[in-house]
């Protein structure tokens, strides 16, 4: 792999990267240059966390849901246990 290529598979690399342009227009000689980009920059960045944290939610509600399948599943397969009338 070529030095200084970022290999991007999930949200949290577009960060990374996105955090490392940011840092790089913070260190230039006149960073105020750089403000539309740092502005477009930071937007995305701020999208990226969402996602993240939207992706993170719905595997969390996937999990949840399969297990509630697997306890209705064992609610259905238990014997069917009658009440004593009084």
């Amino acid at each position: 792999m070529v030095s200084g290529y970022l290999s991007i598979k999930d949200p949290s690399d577009i960060e990374k990267a996105i955090a490392k342009m940011l840092n790089k227009i913070l260190l230039s000689d006149d960073p105020l240059t750089h403000a539309q980009k740092f502005a477009s920059l930071t937007n995305s960045w701020v999208n990226c966390r969402r996602l993240n944290i939207d992706t993170s939610e719905v595997e969390q509600v996937r999990e949840e849901l399969a297990e509630l399948r697997k306890q209705l599943s064992e609610i259905r397969n238990a014997p069917i246990i009658e009440l004593e009338k009084q």
